[in-house]
């Protein structure tokens, strides 16, 4: 299912808030990328900004979107996860907390309209 065409100023608006590098379409969903470096021998990535102000920010447009009948409803289908170093001890491994990064370094929201 194609996302609407007047999906178009929800899409300028989520190009507005801080800490977003760009929202791309794809077939009933939106690709959110962040402003992000890749964090050098890791798959990780590093994100510039408050990833829980940018959070914040994509649910407020989404729900003011919602409540304006452009969309039906919208969720999460991925979301950039902090990472941390492991170590091992034995057999097990242990997480000490220790921040490494973020995986992926961008949000996906499945849309229905």
């Amino acid at each position: 299912m194609a996302i609407p065409v007047f999906m178009d100023e929800v899409v300028e608006e989520l190009r507005g808030l801080e800490g977003v590098k760009a929202v791309r379409r794809f077939s009933g969903s939106l690709r959110i990328e962040l402003f992000s470096r890749p964090i050098p021998g890791t798959e990780m990535v590093e994100i510039e900004g408050d990833l829980r102000k940018i959070s914040q920010g994509i649910r407020q447009i989404m729900e003011d979107a919602r409540a304006g009948d452009i969309i039906e409803g919208w969720e999460w289908m991925k979301k950039p996860e902090k990472k941390y170093e492991e170590t091992t001890l034995g057999k097990q491994k242990v997480s000490d907390r220790k921040d490494k990064g973020y995986k992926p370094g961008l949000y996906r929201v499945s849309v229905r309209k």
